[in-house]
C-alpha cells in the first residue's frame, strides 16, 4: 500500500462507495478504477474495484484483474483470494476458483462465505468426499436448512445413506426446514428402493379433511 498517496485518496474511495450504496454501481466502479490509476499500489482500491466489478456483472475479466493485482500486493489477505476465486468461477475456471478459496480458508478458517462457495464448487465438480467435509464445516458455521440439505446430498453421493437420512430427518424437526427436508427425504427413499416408506411420508403431508359446519 502506498503510504504517501493513500490518505488524500481516501475521500474519493468513500465517495465511490457512497455511489454504490445509492445503487449507482457502474459509476462507482468507474470511480474506483480511477483510484487504481491514481495509485496502482493501493490494495484496498483494487479490492473494492474487484468486488463492485463482480456486482456489475459484464466486466468480470476486469474484476479478475483487480483481484489478481490485490493478491500480488497483499498475498496474506484472504479477501483478495476470495474475490479472485469468485471471478474465476464466473469465468468458468472452477479449478482455479477452488484452489483460491482453499488458500483463503487456510489464512482465515472462519470465513463463512468462502466456505460456502468452496462447498458448492466441490459439489459442482462431483468431488463428493471433499464436498462432504466442506458442507460439514458450512453447517458448523450456520446450520441453515439449505446447507444441511446439501450435506445430506453429499453424504448420499459418497454412499453414506444412513447419515444422509439422519440429517434429513433431523432437519424435518426444524419448522423452516421441514418442507425442503421432507421433499429430499422422499426422493432419497425412492432412490434407495423404499417406495412404500416414501408413499407413507407423502400421505403424512396431506392436510386432513376438516369437518365444516353448515352455514346458517
Amino acid at each position: 500500500m502506498s503510504v504517501l498517496t493513500t490518505p488524500p485518496l481516501r475521500p474519493r474511495l468513500d465517495e465511490a462507495l457512497r455511489l454504490e450504496h445509492q445503487g449507482a454501481d457502474a459509476q462507482a466502479l468507474r470511480a474506483l478504477e480511477a483510484l487504481t490509476v491514481a495509485d496502482p499500489t493501493w490494495d484496498l482500491a483494487r479490492l473494492e474495484a474487484a468486488r463492485v466489478g463482480l456486482k456489475v456483472g459484464d466486466v468480470v475479466a476486469r474484476a479478475a484483474f483487480h483481484a489478481d493485482v490485490a493478491r500480488s500486493l497483499s498475498p496474506e489477505n484472504p479477501r483478495a483470494h476470495y474475490l479472485w476465486a469468485l471471478a474465476q468461477d464466473e469465468l468458468g475456471d472452477r479449478q482455479a476458483a477452488t484452489a483460491a478459496l482453499q488458500i483463503a480458508l487456510l489464512m482465515r478458517p472462519d470465513f463463512p462465505d468462502a466456505q460456502f462457495r468452496l462447498a458448492g464448487l466441490l459439489s459442482a465438480q462431483g468431488r463428493w468426499p471433499e464436498a462432504t467435509e466442506a458442507w460439514r464445516r458450512v453447517v458448523a458455521f450456520s446450520p441453515a436448512a439449505g446447507a444441511r440439505a446439501q450435506l445430506a446430498e453429499a453424504l448420499e453421493k459418497v454412499g453414506d445413506v444412513a447419515s444422509a437420512e439422519a440429517e434429513l430427518r433431523a432437519l424435518m424437526k426444524q419448522g423452516a426446514g421441514r418442507p425442503l427436508a421432507t421433499a429430499k427425504l422422499i426422493g432419497l427413499l425412492e432412490r434407495t428402493g423404499r417406495a412404500g416408506e416414501a408413499t407413507v411420508l407423502k400421505r403424512s403431508l396431506a392436510s386432513p379433511d376438516r369437518a365444516m359446519r353448515p352455514l346458517r
